[in-house]
């Protein structure tokens, strides 16, 4: 894996894997590695991994990029042992694993799950301990001898020899000692409930989303076992185990005054009835739950077993619950992490580079991926350059399948001969007919003649983009029509404006505007077009970083609330020539 030498004037040196599509640095909090540099810019550049090659981009710092003391221009690749300087920041690539530091390593892989492992499971529960047992037995407060059943699951006939608590600890920590599935453990357990108990039926317990769920059936007779999700139980037993952390035994359940109301138990025509709790410290996460509908009825050593091996089979249920969570927490962050590379392939690899012109644009999802759109796209045949910004309704992942649809949606059109209305239409009723009937976006799609600087567009219930005229006017782009793909049929308007000679367009998601602070308040286009009024002599990404430095002012530490998208457009000579652009498709 490639990695990154980070060596800071006034810091401790630091390691950083690019084990991710992209890495943006720069003093923005929001980059990926973030300098404390006065020369760096606040999106300074990125390092992108193509294929297996890994390449920089310097976004239009104002300090510039520096490569092996050569000044970087448009993409660079970079090589094993390169040196990269940022202001007075020294960056060393290396192509493979490297411990050359005693400082901080960084690892970008998001927040590591948090785990409870089995060992650090030692507060008391409401049913004991298994240390609190074994001190209990050798003590000598709860016998180790008792009546005990010959076989194994039949309603047994007593025996006089006794049942040593002790010894059965050590079988079932023995038994349940192996690396086995959560499944493989609780029925495990069930086993060595039948072996030390003489039970006629079963069952375990666990708690699922607040409800309480049958995991394993266990009797005698297995075709007189009901289906595990038909198991009916007395509620006065459950919330006795259930809220109250006790273990409960009924010898005569048809007798017990305490269960003489509940009609379930009654109808069973159970006769003797043990529950006993599974819990984890304070919390109880299940039930073991035995019974015996004939004349075979359950003792109080019968619970103190019953106790003991529920007791010890909680700590390795609970450590496979807990591992089980974490390999499944651990799945769905590959796959994130997966996700999130692909949405990052799908974002212009860097601005286009046009005689008369600078652009730029950037996007921040609010999470691992996002619903936010952006792209520049060159047409070969008319040397137009199509822009399009889009924000998906909603979040997370389902935005961001929809968004890689309208990205392809989008691309596809834009090399069409048909008119802006209609490719606006189109788009609309694919996403109409492709997506859920809740899920819809905005979306703003022009095209530019870079050589008369005409912009012909369609807004598509996007927030209107500010055309900031070099006199301070300001124009909004709202020409267009309802959102794509909240219904069919719709028929999009489109306009037109020309760029003069230091004119800015700013195309921006509503995430920058809605912002908001402590306060609870919203940044609002006011302070985004104030920003951009004080700053029309500097270059696009300049007035980028200006917007970027007052919004995290603005925010200070609150988290942001949604995916952030920014697309600065300046036209700065009249003379242009894009016959040999260069532009990524």
């Amino acid at each position: 894996m490639s990695t990154f030498i980070i060596r800071p004037k006034d810091y401790e040196p630091s390691i950083v894997k690019l084990d991710r599509t992209k890495l943006t640095i720069g003093r923005s909090s929001r980059n990926d590695i973030c300098i404390s540099d006065p020369f760096a810019s606040r999106l300074h550049a990125e390092i992108r991994r193509e294929t297996d090659q890994v390449m920089l981009v310097d976004n239009g710092s104002a300090n510039g990029t520096y490569v092996n003391g050569k000044r970087v221009t448009g993409t660079v690749r970079l090589f094993a042992g390169d040196i990269i300087r940022i202001g007075e920041t020294e960056i060393e690539y290396s192509s493979g694993e490297q411990d050359m530091l005693s400082g901080a390593t960084v690892y970008l892989t998001g927040p590591a799950a948090q785990v409870l492992p089995a060992d650090t499971i030692t507060s008391p529960i409401p049913s004991r301990s298994t240390n609190d047992l074994i001190s209990s037995i050798r003590s000598g407060s709860i016998s180790g001898e008792a009546r005990v059943g010959s076989g194994t699951g039949a309603a047994m006939k007593r025996e006089a020899p006794g049942r040593d608590l002790l010894s059965i600890v050590s079988q079932v920590g023995i038994a349940l000692l192996p690396r086995t599935s959560l499944e493989d453990t609780l029925k495990m357990t069930i086993d060595l409930v039948f072996q030390a108990i003489p039970a006629e039926r079963g069952f375990l317990f666990l708690k699922e989303n607040g409800d309480l769920t049958c995991k394993i059936a266990r009797g005698v007779n297995e075709a007189a076992l009901p289906a595990a999700s038909q198991v009916q139980l007395s509620r006065s037993i459950t919330n006795k185990v259930l809220s109250e952390g006790a273990s409960v035994l009924t010898s005569d359940a048809m007798h017990d005054p305490r269960f003489q109301s509940q009609h379930s138990v009654v109808l069973s025509q159970i006769r003797s009835v043990m529950a006993v709790p599974l819990a984890s410290g304070e919390e109880i996460f299940g039930m073991v739950y035995v019974d015996n509908p004939f004349d075979n009825r359950f003792t109080e050593e019968d619970l103190k077993v019953l106790t003991t091996i529920a007791s010890v089979a909680s700590i390795k249920i609970e450590h496979e619950r807990l591992l089980d969570e974490r390999l499944e927490k651990r799945r769905m962050e590959e796959e994130l992490k997966v996700a999130s590379e692909i949405q990052m392939r799908l974002q212009p690899f860097a601005p286009p580079k046009i005689d008369g012109w600078d652009m730029t644009g950037v996007s921040f999802p609010c999470r691992e991926i996002g619903g936010d759109y952006y792209d520049f796209i060159h047409r070969k045949r008319d040397h137009r350059l199509i822009v399009a910004v889009g924000d998906v309704s909603g979040k997370g992942t389902g935005a961001a399948l929809l968004m890689s649809s309208v990205h392809a949606a989008v691309r596809a059109q834009s090399q069409t001969r048909a008119t802006i209305s209609e490719v606006m239409s189109e788009i609309n009723e694919y996403i109409f007919e492709n997506s859920p009937p809740n899920k819809f976006l905005t979306l703003f799609y022009g095209e530019l003649d870079p050589a008369t600087g005409i912009l012909s567009y369609s807004n598509g219930g996007h927030n209107a983009p500010m055309l900031m005229r070099r006199s301070g006017e300001v124009e909004r782009l709202d020409t267009g029509g309802l959102p794509i793909g909240m219904m069919q049929g719709v028929v999009y308007q489109e306009a037109s404006v020309q760029f003069q000679h230091g004119d800015v367009l700013v195309i921006y998601s509503d995430g920058i505007t809605e912002s908001i602070n402590e306060r609870d308040e919203e940044f609002e286009e006011e302070r985004l077009i104030e920003v951009v009024k004080n700053n029309l002599g500097r270059s696009a990404s300049g007035i980028r970083d200006r917007i970027d430095e007052a919004l995290s002012k603005f925010v200070g530490t609150t988290a942001p609330v949604d995916d952030m998208t920014l697309m600065i457009i300046k036209r700065t000579d009249e003379g242009v020539d894009i016959s040999d652009a260069t532009l990524r498709n």
